[in-house]
């Protein structure tokens, strides 16, 4: 046993708040990660946790400990990104926090070309809510641009620009009277996200407002509010990214092709420090590249 194992298992303890769900992201058993903690709490000459059946919470001691065990490894780990950026070879784990949409249709085919320059680095992709602030527990978090969000603990970079336009199947729309205007759009069901249902409308490139009063289907699933655009059940408004391969394949077609929202950004997200860690640096610019972003 070793201090660097010990302490990253006591944070790993902390952040889950489960010994059984750390012991999973060491991929080591939960015994093993108990008798970590154990040796550590030895050699601190302090108890760390209140363990019960239920749940595990810190004694005030490990309260103490805490941000001084995180600071340490937060410069062990600057220590071996600076190694890594001397000689251009990337290992450990990057954590990334995104929606569904994004992580699926932006995030993982650049997730991809990153891995296979870097194959000795893991990469976790974990979902966030869409409308929900980035946190501490990622190292990145790629969501829109919140003019709102003012966080002290957090530096931010853009990386696209968009707007969202209007979509629907052919054959809904052979089967209803053509659409002229925004008039003749709100006649018609829409197919919502929970952040625009909870919003309630949109602020389009004019600065008009569209309300979303009339809609039948709230969902976060991507592929669920595709299938039901695709299967007539309404009609959506969404980043036309998002339906490429629908567009493509003529299953979705643009209606009002000049109503768009005003233009909206996703932006990177990352805790404020004194050195961002390369691995940060480096899938931020891949990112950047591959989206074909102009500073």
């Amino acid at each position: 046993m070793d201090w660097l194992t010990g302490v990253r298992s006591f944070h790993r303890v902390v952040e889950f708040g489960s010994f059984t769900k750390a012991a999973e992201e060491e991929g080591i058993s939960a015994s093993a990660i108990s008798k970590r903690i154990d040796w550590l709490e030895q050699q601190l000459g302090l108890s760390l946790f209140i363990r019960t059946t239920r749940q595990i919470n810190l004694t005030e001691a490990g309260q103490q400990f805490l941000p001084k065990a995180a600071a340490w490894l937060a410069q062990f780990d600057s220590l071996l990104d600076h190694g890594q950026e001397l000689n251009q070879e990337l290992s450990g784990s990057l954590k990334i926090a995104s929606t569904l949409a994004v992580g699926s249709t932006i995030l993982m085919p650049n997730i991809e070309s990153f891995l296979s320059r870097y194959p000795k680095l893991k990469i976790h992709l974990n979902v966030i809510a869409p409308g929900a602030h980035p946190d501490l527990n990622h190292d990145l978090v790629i969501t829109r641009y919140y003019e709102a969000f003012d966080s002290s603990s957090h530096k931010g970079s853009r990386l696209i620009d968009y707007q969202m336009q209007i979509f629907g199947a052919p054959h809904y729309l052979k089967q209803h009277k053509p659409i002229e205007s925004l008039d003749d759009l709100r006649q018609h069901k829409m197919l919502l996200s929970s952040y625009y249902h909870k919003l309630g409308g949109i602020i389009l490139e004019s600065g008009d407002v569209f309300q979303f009063d009339n809609y039948n289907f709230v969902s976060d699933q991507l592929n669920a509010m595709l299938t039901a655009a695709v299967q007539g059940l309404g009609l959506v408004f969404i980043s036309p990214s998002y339906v490429q391969r629908e567009l493509d394949q003529g299953l979705l077609v643009p209606v009002l092709p000049e109503v768009k929202s005003e233009t909206k950004q996703l932006w990177a997200y990352y805790p404020k420090a004194n050195y961002t860690p390369y691995k940060t640096q480096l899938f931020i610019k891949h990112l950047k590249i591959q989206l074909n972003l102009t500073e």
